[in-house]
């Protein structure tokens, strides 16, 4: 029997208007009550998510952060941390600071941006994320002066930029992990970190064996969560690519694809849900 289900936020749990819809928090609600976990494992901060984790109905636990950490809704803080290299962290922000982009390090609980990425959040429907945020245009500097610890790196812009971004990144790339939660973004963490890392230190924590575990997303920074969950499941929204790292794919986010799932998985019908494409 399956004791954990892990779910992706943006294009996976939430519908294209933002929320959760009533199909997917009943879902959940069964799942829950049926004694498994559910758990949001997100790109996103816990300041980012408890509202969300709420509106669904899931388990205070949460991997946030692309992996970057665990959370504790129910505390209002991370409990664990997979930090960057610091070394590391002042080379990628020396690049990103000549560059057009948008820019927040996921520093601890810390949120600290620069004003490019503070501009293109203006309307973000975040309150506490606003209450938390440091803006800041020598994010290197803050960070180093307050001997804050980055556990990812968010850059947000044109991504015709991002080849050229890479390539000037290059020489730190024994010591970053690249990768994506969308086609506007880079999200930059410590090598060996992802989604999957951190859900098999959050089952650890449960007493949960990997062997138990589900994955629900949509995108390259949900890789990791596929190789290393026992069922990993695609959403109908996701590219060709990311669905063919899966067991199955599921309807799309607008169309209460992850209550699918979980309703699959509960019934142990999962041919009711589709293969993934042969590429």
């Amino acid at each position: 029997m399956y004791r954990l289900i892990a779910l992706d936020l943006d294009g996976t749990l939430l519908g294209p208007d933002g929320h959760v819809s009533g199909a997917n928090r009943a879902a959940v609600a069964r799942a829950r009550q049926a004694g498994v976990e559910v758990v949001l494992a997100t790109g996103r901060s816990w300041q980012e998510s408890w509202d969300v984790a709420e509106e669904a109905g899931c388990s205070p636990l949460m991997v946030c952060q692309g992996g970057g950490s665990i959370a504790d809704l129910r505390k209002k803080r991370n409990l664990r941390h997979f930090p960057m290299d610091p070394a590391a962290v002042q080379g990628v922000l020396g690049v990103l600071a000549e560059e057009e982009l948008g820019v927040l390090a996921f520093a601890g609980d810390a949120l600290v941006l620069n004003p490019v990425l503070d501009a293109a959040f203006v309307d973000y429907h975040c309150p506490i994320f606003h209450r938390q945020k440091v803006v800041t245009g020598d994010m290197a500097g803050y960070l180093a002066a307050h001997g804050l610890g980055v556990n990812k790196i968010f850059a947000k812009g044109d991504p015709a930029s991002f080849p050229a971004v890479r390539a000037r990144l290059a020489p730190w790339g024994d010591r970053v992990y690249f990768t994506a939660s969308g086609w506007d973004n880079l999200e930059i963490l410590a090598p060996g970190v992802d989604k999957g890392t951190g859900i098999a230190a959050l089952a650890d924590m449960l007493g949960i064996p990997m062997a138990d575990t589900v994955g629900i997303g949509d995108n390259d920074n949900d890789k990791g969560m596929f190789a290393a969950v026992g069922l990993p499941i695609a959403m109908g929204n996701a590219a060709p690519e990311i669905q063919a790292l899966c067991a199955w794919v599921t309807g799309d986010n607008g169309h209460d694809g992850v209550a699918r799932a979980i309703h699959a998985v509960l019934d142990g019908c999962l041919d009711t849900l589709s293969p993934p494409p042969a590429l």
